[in-house]
């Protein structure tokens, strides 16, 4: 009979949660919810949730304002829970804000914006496999000299990101603690693509 495994060299995976930020106006994509627009036959939104949903993360959170009905009836929500942010008016800390008070248990979070297409499940697992390797480290997706969202932040840090107020977003936090960020490089070259108006989102076709 074997002997028993050594408690403390049982490898437990990190729980990490990837929340879906969803609740933006889009005041410059004129004529209705651009997440909600066709991309590649599917909702913008649907990339994103797919990817999520595709990705080792345990649980996925998807952020959503006041176009919570619309979301839930044309995107395929899969494995995400709805989570309603009533102050989506204030700008994107209150998404943050909401998706963290959700999960605050979990070892960290991944934040995840709706209209980013070509970031893909593999680039979330490759965050998550960074962050267990160095868990105290703020991980960033980049492609060559850009990096932003998804980002990785661990526990630790959600204090002070829930301190965040306004258009102030996680990124702007990481980019003050230069030393503890580590980056993962993109599967897609477009990775950062997003889709701020209908001209963006015919050139992206």
């Amino acid at each position: 009979m074997g002997a028993p495994l050594d408690a403390a060299v049982v490898f437990r995976r990190p729980a990490v949660c990837c929340a879906i930020l969803a609740a933006g106006a889009a005041q410059r994509f004129r004529g209705g919810n651009k997440l909600l627009a066709a991309f590649r036959g599917r909702p913008l939104l649907q990339h994103a949730v797919d990817a999520a949903c595709a990705s080792a993360a345990v649980a996925c959170l998807l952020v959503v304002g006041d176009d919570a009905e619309a979301i839930e009836n044309e995107v395929e929500t899969r494995r995400c829970a709805i989570v309603q942010n009533s102050g989506w008016r204030e700008g994107i800390a209150a998404s943050i804000r909401r998706a963290l008070g959700e999960r605050p248990d979990d070892d960290a979070c991944i934040f995840l914006v709706g209209d980013e297409p070509f970031v893909s499940a593999g680039d979330i697992d490759a965050l998550i496999a960074e962050h267990e390797r160095a868990p105290h480290s703020i991980v960033a997706l980049r492609t060559k000299k850009t990096w932003g969202t998804p980002t990785l932040f661990p526990r630790s840090d959600y204090a002070k990101l829930l301190r965040l107020r306004g258009d102030r977003g996680a990124k702007s936090y990481a980019t003050r603690l230069q030393r503890r960020l580590r980056f993962v490089n993109a599967a897609h070259p477009q990775a950062f693509s997003d889709i701020d108006t209908r001209a963006d989102l015919e050139r992206l076709r």
